[in-house]
């Protein structure tokens, strides 16, 4: 049987990737209560990886058991120079047991043996009847990968795989096979497990020799032989006479054993009958939410122990079946119905609301329904007769915000318009901004809105972009909800949300509406007991309306200005192409960096001195390209064809592409929880990032216009860090300056030069003004020397002085810092928060 159609058994070397992990993550990673858990999270985060991209019908866990091997009875000095890791990373292991357990994997170990040997046993074991593929976090078990037997290993941390074939063995190692694997390693040693190999023998000259003799045994057969006629250096020759006996011990420690003997049934391997709620409140337990959604994600294959149940009680598993039986949800489609729902709602002083439309852009959408919920458990859905609605939106008459005209509303809307247009009903939703524009354009205003799950989420998890509904369902309550493929299905039979059949279309549309008012009051409490509550309703959430405003008024854009400019710009960038291959001497693709590499390092020869490297050599990104803009006359040129370029294709050539066709207009949004720091972010198109002091930015903004009777106004705040400093340290000098309205730049020149006001030159105002930044910024003197162009020794005295005159300032820096280590986040006034855990790393330059 071909290895492709042969099922696949997933063997997780444990220790590998607890090591790993334990040295590619924070140590700061720790619960609530202090148990340190950054190898169990990086483990889990692996696993979850591993199964989603493996997707395995086999699993089994493989670990190292306490104690001496019998390659320490062979080499008594075997991993004698390891040093003895944490004792944070071994109370770990048994949490990396029980997350095992939970997703019901086998364990295997055994005394006086390693992981390895395990590995090595179970694939011949299956004799060929699967396809083994060991998850690793080490490169030591390549020297298994055969036909039946792959390595998927990690790299650049944790964060990216590679899947070793013997392909991709020989590519790495220089043509070597995995059997040579284990004679390379004879030869060239292993410091990490003190395998003493042939000293002096390095990766290239043992490559070298087995590529040329195949074997250790052929290659002392023939530095032995009598006739000596080999072709090896005599400096080489004499290093493997003379450590002969250390390249075969080093054979011995570094060759897997393969006939452990062992408990091994495939059958028990099978990856089966994990139970969802059990991961969940283990995950809860080492507060996992960032990887609770990717655990509702895993492959149907991997069968949850709740659906089987539900198998085995003859019961309907499917979702909709399941909330069709399970809570009241209600479709509302007639009179009757309607008039019932209304009654409800009107006795309600709270609900939560989502809104089903066309499409996702709530300008060219037009309305399906609306879900209401105020009980849990209970929902419902009201219908919007769409066609006379699908009819108004195709023709461009449906209501227009930038019109004053409204065309006349849904019966059932006017009736709803009231109770939304009521400040004193709390409204709720998940991303509330977005149905506050749909219901805008269905011609209603939306006051009193309350509460927004996605917002809470981010608010109490920053630093994960994991605010979705479906995702906070499972991590918030363990439930998992119908899915947008679910309901929309996938690949050539998708459909669009305008052709979902109501029975679905209800189903899950109540859903949202229901787990969205059962997250508002346990978010709400978290919000309160972390002290973020504040920053949620007298912050985040007033600031809603105000952005729903600015994302549905947009901005004029004025395409002909685009046009015009666009001709010139690519008229430019063919005048740089003509004279970039010109000095090159040949045509290229000035866009691809493997290209470009060749161009500048091999066929130009320009130097590489302190170029940095990439996976595939060295580097062309523009920090690198900055570096060497003085070597050669093409460097400048493709600089500039970069600028040109990507000004062109990211803004002149696009935004007259995202022209609304309804309201001719360019409709950005604006997003409260995407950035880690509480920043505003602007996408589709990103409005934030036009440049502004170049040339070329500056013609580009001349393109936006305002509306007759309008200005478009710059406004910025002075010097706004420095007078945040100043309050936040109160450090009474700075104050000082601030209040009697002096220059601050100036006025800090004066104090640390010691001199009058009057007698600071614009050299010495240069130079404060850079100390000021960039002191708040974290800059020590070698950072101030460069933005400040004096030496090193005078931007030192520099800092100390500065220091001398603001002493309220360094210890606000002093103290921020020592917080940030005690904590692990940076907070501001209004108690946001921004985890830090870097601040422990050991890289002085993370």
């Amino acid at each position: 049987m071909s290895s492709k159609n042969k099922k696949k058994l997933m063997i997780i070397d444990g220790n590998a990737l607890i090591h790993r992990s334990f040295h590619a993550l924070p140590p700061t990673m720790a619960t609530k209560d202090g148990r340190v858990i950054n190898a169990v999270f990086g483990f889990t985060s692996v696993l979850l990886k591993a199964l989603k991209e493996i997707d395995p019908e086999y699993i089994v866990l493989t670990l190292d058991k306490k104690g001496k091997t019998f390659r320490h009875e062979r080499y008594e000095d075997y991993k004698a120079t390891r040093v003895k890791a944490p004792q944070e990373l071994y109370d770990q292991i048994p949490m990396v047991k029980e997350v095992a357990q939970a997703f019901n994997i086998p364990i295997f170990e055994k005394e006086g043996f390693e992981a390895d040997d395990l590995i090595g046993t179970i694939t011949k074991k299956t004799d060929g009847e699967v396809q083994n593929i060991i998850v690793t976090g080490d490169m030591d078990t390549l020297q298994l990968v055969d036909e039946d037997t792959k390595v998927y290993t990690m790299s650049r941390g944790l964060s990216e795989s590679v899947l070793y074939s013997e392909k991709e063995v020989k590519e790495k190692f220089g043509g070597l096979t995995p059997e040579q694997m284990i004679d390379y390693k004879a030869l060239r040693g292993d410091p990490s497990d003190n395998i003493p190999g042939v000293r002096g023998i390095g990766d290239k000259t043992a490559i070298k020799l087995l590529n040329e003799f195949g074997d250790l045994d052929n290659l002392y057969s023939k530095v032995q032989s009598a006739n000596n006629k080999v072709q090896i250096r005599d400096r080489i020759k004499n290093l493997l006479l003379e450590h002969k006996e250390e390249a075969y011990i080093s054979k011995e420690l570094a060759t897997i054993k393969c006939d452990v003997k062992i408990d091994f049934d495939l059958e028990k391997a099978v990856t089966k009958d994990f139970d969802k709620n059990k991961v969940v409140e283990l995950f809860s337990d080492f507060e996992f939410k960032s990887l609770l959604p990717r655990v509702s994600g895993l492959s149907d294959k991997v069968q949850d122990s709740s659906d089987k149940k539900q198998k085995d009680e003859g019961a309907d598993s499917d979702k909709f079946f399941r909330n069709k039986k399970e809570f009241k949800y209600i479709l509302v489609d007639d009179e009757k119905k309607f008039t019932s729902f209304l009654a409800k709602l009107k006795k309600q002083k709270a609900f939560t609301f989502d809104t089903e439309t066309s499409g996702f852009n709530p300008l060219l959408s037009y309305l399906l329904g609306i879900s209401f919920s105020w009980k849990e458990g209970e929902a419902y859905y009201v219908k919007i007769k769409n066609e006379e609605l699908r009819i108004k939106n195709e023709q461009g008459t449906l209501f227009n915000y930038h019109k004053e005209e409204k065309t006349g509303l849904h019966p059932w809307l006017s009736e709803l318009k009231p109770i939304f247009e009521d400040e004193k009903i709390k409204k709720s939703a998940h991303n509330i901004k977005f149905d506050m524009r749909v219901v805008q354009n269905a011609g209603m205003d939306i006051k009193g809105i309350y509460f927004d799950t996605m917002l809470a989420s981010y608010l109490l998890n920053p630093g994960t972009r994991q605010h979705n509904l479906d995702a906070l369902a499972f991590s918030e309550l363990g439930w998992e909800k119908i899915s947008k493929d679910d309901l929309l299905g996938t690949g050539r039979n998708k459909m669009t949300f305008s052709e979902v059949p109501d029975e679905k279309m209800y189903l899950y549309s109540c859903e949202d509406a229901d787990f969205t008012n059962r997250l508002v009051n346990k978010l709400a409490k978290e919000l309160k007991d972390k002290e973020l509550d504040k920053l949620f309703y007298e912050v985040e959430m007033p600031l809603i309306p105000a952005l729903c405003e600015m994302e549905n008024t947009g901005i004029i854009l004025d395409k002909k200005i685009l046009d015009d400019l666009g001709k010139k710009v690519d008229k430019k960038i063919k005048a740089l192409e003509k004279k970039i291959y010109d000095l090159s001497g040949e045509q290229f693709n000035i866009n691809s960096p493997s290209q470009l590499k060749v161009i500048l390092f091999e066929k130009l020869g320009i130097s590489t001195a302190g170029i940095g490297k990439t996976k595939t050599g060295f580097s062309t990104a523009a920090a690198e390209l900055e570096k060497l803009k003085n070597e050669h006359k093409i460097i400048p040129l493709i600089q500039d064809y970069r600028e040109l370029s990507k000004l062109s294709t990211t803004y002149i050539h696009s935004l007259p592409e995202l022209i609304n066709p309804k309201t001719k207009r360019v409709h950005t949004s604006f997003n409260q929880t995407i950035t880690a720091t509480g920043r505003l972010s602007s996408t589709e198109p990103n409005l934030q990032n036009i440049p502004i002091r170049t040339e070329l930015g500056a013609e580009i903004r001349k393109a936006f216009k305002a509306d007759k009777g309008y200005k478009l106004v710059s406004l910025d705040y002075s010097q706004i860090e420095l007078r945040l400093a100043a309050h936040l340290s109160g450090d009474k000098k700075m104050i000082e300056f601030f209040k009697n309205g002096e220059d601050i730049h100036a006025a800090t020149a004066a104090a640390i030069n010691n001199v009058k006001l009057e007698e600071v030159s614009k050299e010495m105002r240069r130079e404060a003004k850079a100390t000021n930044f960039g002191i708040l910024y974290g800059q020590g003197p070698f950072g101030l020397s460069q933005t400040a162009d004096i030496p090193f020794g005078q931007a030192k005295k520099f800092i100390e002085d500065y220091f001398e005159v603001f002493k309220d300032i360094k210890k606000y820096i002093d103290d921020s810092i020592e917080k940030a280590r005690e904590t692990g986040y940076a907070e501001t006034m209004f108690g946001r928060k921004r985890f830090i855990p870097e601040i422990h790393s050991s890289v002085q330059q993370v």
